[in-house]
């Protein structure tokens, strides 16, 4: 659906030359609500603006729904930029049109008659669950219903891929969860691919099944959601899951640990049904070993638990071996390590 292959942009201003994209390559699935993560200045948001070329790379194709946007006319870039909708992070609405008006505008624009332009506003305000809305203005709409619009508008040209730059960074956490719940509807129900910028953890984990972690123009991480989540490898990736997953034990049990002398532990990752299986008592009765959790954490992604566990693992050395292999065996991921 979308693809980009070694893409670079710089930029040169006056004397200095900055290079905001560096060999970037990413590829989104039909049907994927993916998700690009990092920090302030990492590139995010000069990526989301070449998908609709807003921007042109200066290095590396860009691909829409197989066609390559660098080979297109004018007119065909229009439409397949027709094809794209964008949701802001600051709404972006026209203050002086009512509700109706700004969900219609990308309509009008397209020269649609009235009477189809009516059908799809009230069908969009329905759907956002803003019908009582059409004749107010945005000055009397609450953020969460700012945003509301601007989504109804996106979707106003039956676009099959939504970008969202941002667009919950201004929110409050109870509107916020709204608004991914209704980008998750708008995936299940219009099949629409949704690219989603953003600089929070607790996004990705509520609505993304993929996602990308950049760090200064680069893409450093890549992969399933679960994947990224259950066994972080880049620094940065691991800074930003442990502010929605504690996969670390935290320094008080370190302490405790450190006076009753224990130095190493086992760590298991467990997706699904694992994570609710009682792992511990079939280790001490399958193997007759003694196994005590240190700490545990479990959380709920893609409605997917995924359980992170550091148990201290005591008993025969080849017992435990064995022990190991048999929950590797059974898809749990185990890591010794040293607190």
């Amino acid at each position: 659906m979308i693809e980009l292959r070694n893409i670079h942009k710089i930029y040169n201003k006056k004397k200095t030359t900055i290079q905001a994209l560096k060999g970037i390559d990413l590829k989104i699935e039909q049907g994927d609500i993916f998700g690009v993560i990092g920090y302030s200045g990492a590139g995010k948001s000069t990526l989301v603006r070449l998908v609709n070329y807003l921007e042109q790379p200066t290095e590396g194709d860009i691909i829409v729904d197989g066609q390559y946007l660098a080979e297109q006319s004018p007119k065909s870039l229009r439409e397949i930029k027709r094809d794209i909708g964008m949701i802001f992070q600051h709404f972006n609405l026209l203050e002086s049109k009512t509700i109706y008006q700004n969900v219609a505008m990308p309509l009008i624009i397209s020269k649609v008659a009235k009477q189809e332009i009516k059908l799809r506003v009230t069908e969009l305000l329905e759907f956002v669950g803003l019908a009582d809305k059409a004749s107010s203005y945005p000055s009397e709409l609450s953020g969460g219903q700012k945003q509301r619009v601007g989504i109804a508008r996106a979707l106003a040209s039956n676009p099959k891929i939504l970008l969202s730059d941002e667009a919950t960074s201004a929110l409050d956490p109870q509107t916020t969860q709204s608004i991914l719940n209704l980008l998750k509807r708008i995936n299940r129900e219009y099949g629409i691919t949704i690219l989603l910028i953003t600089h929070e953890m607790s996004v990705i984990q509520r609505v993304c099944n993929k996602v990308a972690v950049m760090e200064n123009g680069e893409i450093i991480e890549q992969g399933s959601v679960l994947d990224v989540f259950g066994h972080p490898k880049h620094l940065t990736t691991q800074n930003f899951v442990q502010t929605v997953v504690r996969t670390d034990i935290p320094d008080n049990i370190k302490v405790n640990l450190d006076k009753v002398g224990t130095r190493t532990l086992t760590k298991l990752e467990m997706v699904g049904d694992h994570a609710t299986e009682p792992i511990l008592a079939t280790l001490m009765q399958k193997f007759n070993l003694t196994v005590s959790a240190v700490f545990t954490n479990m959380t709920e992604i893609q409605e997917t638990t995924l359980a992170i566990w550091y148990v201290d693992i005591q008993g025969d050395a080849s017992q435990k071996q064995a022990a190991l292999d048999y929950l590797l065996a059974q898809g749990v991921r185990c890591q010794e390590v040293t607190v």
